[in-house]
């Protein structure tokens, strides 16, 4: 990838690329102030942006979104790891987040007292339902418990009393399949059937990913429902399939367009490469198909920025038009470990209905849309047919894909986003391409009468102390204009050689 030809081809091109870009302020344009929030570092203005800081050091994260605030609650993943509690947190901008305590606590003498792990909680008919992973004491392996509570924020309880003619109590393991299994996850279909998903885990050193209907009490396992062969098991290359322990794990299922999309994790969480996939399927237990492409959230090995991603839960935003993930990653992301952390990226399809996770990101991301005061503007614009990848939503994080996803400009060219009515524009996210050769170091964009240079940071593009050429993939500029400019267009002028994957539009419609 990196030769003495290419850096030097790159540094003509870029040149070449700044000297075009500069000209019209040269001839005296004068142009108008911008605030930069393009880097991991920077103090973002979290009215607009969040950003993956990994305040709530955790693992195994559960978002669900209740009105304006997000509730998420995970396992401990702290140096203690003390797994005798769950703990929940509180937000609403995905930065901020605020400790609400220990949610649930189990009773002394409870089936499951330690190793609480990978809860996840859902609300039907204004009561909350934690399923968890827990040691059962009497059986001697891991189990799933269920916690109920009137309130997002807890206290949660183990459910006990009549259900379905069977009586339960916190002495004795809700759920019961005969064998060791971990990472259950609720799901309630269209038609108010409800699942629940879980990993048998590592049975011949393999974990697999079952499932079952549930009553609408919750609780109660439909009889004959526990699917007889796993929904998926390991079996792609990615999946280390020449490691002595295979995983599939962490399942969480969405549904989209009658199709049942099922999430889960692979390889070893302790390792860079525990990643996210998915299969598809018509039914809710049976015939899942992976996806070719998979995974679809996963780190390079030689990245350092980030590491393990693994491990997810989806959730809206406040005004149900958005979906994010959540997903943990490590710490330490040189030597990986079980200490992690939560971060939060857009989910998002592409044109065949398969889901394209916006991440790993580490520099900042437009709030979820009905969080701030500024929605993304792009998606009400026109723009010519070969700008579309510039609009689609999806944000490369392929180097090696820059042909297909990204939109390659050889020459100089003006990229105009029309509108069809009157648009107050704030700002813009300029997402630079993924491949170092390619990226950008200025674009100048026009909106009304006022001309901004807006300069990529060279923090998330440089030359490492090997002397390789590195590129923060995902990242971009991210900027706010002094004023905010009403108008029906807004120009970008990019120089030759340069590409771009996405590209928001910071603002509102005026209506």
């Amino acid at each position: 990838m990196k030769n003495i030809l290419k850096k030097l081809l790159c540094l003509v091109l870029s040149c070449a690329s700044v000297s075009v870009m500069f000209a019209c302020a040269d001839k005296g344009d004068k142009s108008d102030s911008y605030t930069d929030y393009s880097t991991s570092d920077c103090q973002i203005d979290k009215t607009v942006f969040y950003r993956n800081e990994g305040v709530v050091k955790a693992a195994d994260p559960s978002v669900i979104t209740v009105g304006d605030t997000f509730y998420m609650y995970a396992t401990n993943a702290e140096a203690d790891m003390d797994c005798s509690y769950i703990r929940g947190w509180k937000s609403k901008n995905l930065t901020d987040w605020t400790l609400i305590g220990n949610v649930f606590t189990p009773a002394r003498t409870a089936w499951a007292v330690n190793t609480l792990w990978a809860p996840e909680v859902i609300e039907k008919s204004g009561k909350y339902y934690m399923y968890y992973t827990g040691f059962d004491i009497l059986k001697n392996r891991l189990g799933i418990g269920l916690a109920v509570s009137n309130s997002p924020e807890g206290p949660f309880s183990e459910i006990e009393g009549e259900f379905g003619g069977k009586t339960y109590t916190k002495e004795e393991c809700p759920f019961d399949f005969g064998y060791a299994v971990i990472d259950p996850s609720p799901f309630i279909d269209d038609n108010g059937d409800v699942y629940l998903y879980f990993s048998q885990d590592q049975k011949d050193k393999v974990s697999s990913i079952y499932g079952c209907k549930l009553e609408s009490d919750m609780v109660s396992v439909a009889e004959g429902s526990v699917t007889a062969e796993p929904l998926v098991y390991p079996s792609q290359k990615w999946e280390g399939l020449n490691s002595v322990n295979k995983w599939n794990e962490a399942p969480f299922m969405i549904k989209r367009n009658g199709k049942y999309i099922l999430f889960y994790s692979a390889n070893y969480y302790q390792k860079n490469n525990y990643s996210v996939g998915v299969a598809i399927s018509d039914s809710p237990l049976a015939n899942f198909e992976k996806l070719e492409s998979n995974p679809v959230l996963s780190v390079n090995a030689d990245w350092t920025w980030v590491s393990g991603t693994g491990h997810c839960s989806v959730f809206p935003s406040p005004d149900k038009k958005e979906l994010f993930m959540a997903y943990h990653c490590h710490v330490d992301t040189e030597n990986g470990g079980s200490q992690r952390k939560i971060a939060f990226d857009r989910l998002v399809f592409d044109e065949n209905g398969n889901p394209v996770v916006n991440g790993p990101s580490i520099t900042p991301q437009l709030l979820p849309s009905g969080s701030g005061k500024y929605i993304n503007l792009t998606p009400y614009s026109t723009v010519t047919s070969e700008e579309e990848k510039l609009i689609d939503g999806i944000i490369n994080y392929d180097y090696l894909k820059v042909d297909e996803k990204e939109r390659l400009f050889n020459s100089k060219s003006t990229v105009n986003f029309n509108f069809t009515q009157d648009v107050s524009c704030k700002g813009v996210m300029i997402y630079d391409s993924a491949d170092y050769f390619t990226s950008a170091k200025t674009i100048t964009v026009k909106v009304g009468n006022k001309t901004y240079n807006i300069k990529f940071s060279g923090k998330n593009r440089y030359i490492d102390e090997y002397d390789y050429e590195i590129k923060i993939v995902g990242s971009c500029a991210a900027v706010l204009f002094k004023d905010e400019t009403t108008a029906k267009q807004v120009s970008l002028i990019i120089g030759g050689g340069v590409a771009l994957s996405e590209v928001m539009i910071i603002g509102n419609l005026v209506q």
